[in-house]
Order: C-alpha cells, then structure tokens, then sequence
C-alpha cells in the first residue's frame, strides 16, 4: 500500500506544523516557565522598566513570558500568530491567575501609537519576510513603544551562512521517524522535513524556504526604522559578542522625545 503524503509550506500559524512544533519540539522552541522566569529577570535588568508599565510581547507562544511580566506588576498585551499556542498560553495565564491580553495577529497587524515601556520579542523569526518588510515590522514597533521604550529581541529562525551542499539527516521520534534536507543558497536557506508514521503508512512533508538573517542585515534595518543605542551579543543572558553565521540578540531604545 502506497503511504499518503501531505506535502506543506512552511508558516507557524499552519494547523499542522502547530501540531508536530507543540508534540515533539515543544521546550526547545518554547522553553519553561522557569527558564521565562530567569530571562524577565535579564529583560528588566537592561531595561531597568518599573511597573506598571505596559509591555508587549511579540510572538508569545505559550505565554510563559508574558504572564511573569504580569506576576510582577507590568500591564502586559501578548500575541500570536498560532491559536493552538494562545490556547496553550491562556490556560497557563489562568492557572498563574494573572491578567493578559491575549491577541491573534501578527506585527503586521500591530497599530498601537505610543502606549509601551518594551517590547519584548523572544523569538523573532524574519525568515518568511524581504527585508522591506522586517523594516516595517521595526518600524510599527517603534511606533508602538513610548519614547524611551526597549525593544529587546533573541532573532531565531535560520542564521546567515555561505552556501553549501545538501545534508541529510534522520532521528527517531516517540511515534515517527523524521528525516531532513537541508541547504544553503546565497540568501535563502532550504529545509524539507518528512515525518513518517509506520502505523499508519502517513507521511507529512514540510517545505520550508526562509531568508537567512544576521548582524549585518538585522541591524542596519533597526537603525532603519529609528532605534539607536542598539547592542548585540551571541545571546540575551551573555556577554559574548554576537558572531556572524550564529543566533544572536539585540537590545536598543527609541529615543527620548
């Protein structure tokens, strides 16, 4: 009997990729609560925001962040492109006993003016979009902090690298094997996954082509957008300076009216 394939475009709203992301990769994209505990602390350590200043939380997942910024006093808007992590953040929500305001939308959709003390991106992932449209994606967030406001960002998705050949890979899963192709282009990198399910005879296929992104594209274009006093570092909790080819974070500020 010949297996079904489902073949699928990458995009982190898509039911299915919720799915396989929340089942298999769930720490590791969405880390814990106690891990969201220790990063607030970092956050506010370089933004030094008292409460009950507002924050936004862009791209919130499961909302691990979003409700220790509410714990400690800060007024907070959280959002997601993903209703099966927004289901997921407002059960934690709830069971914390803290107030959120939960939205499904993307930063294309953000039109607040004025209303922030941070944003606080914990993965922002540019990859799906040109560089013009990053740009607006700053730009709508600057608009959204008070002046003064943080914008402090971890920039998932995949780093920017040379070129290279295709590389294969396989790994077992709790109920399926999933197998990957992976390369490199000049700006884009190409990822094709398949999860084979034996019992079944199912095969998913995800086709992912994402813009890579490093230092040297994602600051000009903060710049771009208005921010100064933009710093880096190869993560939020280091002191190691970001390098080329790796993840990395940035923290910077709108000016002050």
């Amino acid at each position: 009997m010949e297996s079904e394939i489902v073949e699928i475009e990458w995009s982190w709203d898509q039911p299915i990729i919720q799915d396989i992301l929340l089942k298999y990769y769930r720490d590791w994209l969405f880390v814990t609560p106690e891990i969201a505990k220790n990063m607030v602390e970092r956050i506010l350590s370089i933004s030094k925001i008292q409460p009950p200043g507002q924050v936004l939380d862009i791209g919130c997942g499961t909302g691990y962040h979003a409700a220790v910024f509410a714990q400690k006093g800060f007024q907070v808007m959280a959002f997601d492109p993903g209703d099966k992590y927004l289901e997921i953040a407002q059960s934690h929500i709830a069971t914390e006993g803290v107030d959120v305001t939960l939205r499904r939308m993307k930063c294309a959709d953000l039109g607040e003016f004025e209303r922030f003390s941070l944003a606080w991106a914990g993965s922002y992932c540019p990859g799906q979009l040109f560089p013009s449209d990053v740009k607006q994606n700053f730009r709508r967030i600057y608009k959204a902090l008070k002046p003064g406001g943080w914008f402090i960002s971890n920039v998932a998705g995949k780093p920017k690298i040379p070129p290279s050949e295709k590389a294969r890979n396989w790994r077992q899963l709790s109920d399926c094997f999933a197998l990957s192709e992976k390369w490199a282009e000049e700006t884009c990198f190409h990822e094709h996954c398949w999860f084979v399910y034996p019992d079944t005879n199912k095969v998913i296929k995800i086709v992912e082509v994402e813009r890579m992104y490093g230092i040297e594209e994602i600051v000009p274009l903060l710049e771009g957008a208005g921010f100064t006093d933009i710093s880096t570092a190869n993560r939020l909790k280091g002191d190691a300076p970001a390098q080329a080819g790796n993840h990395f974070a940035f923290w910077c500020r709108k000016p002050n009216a």
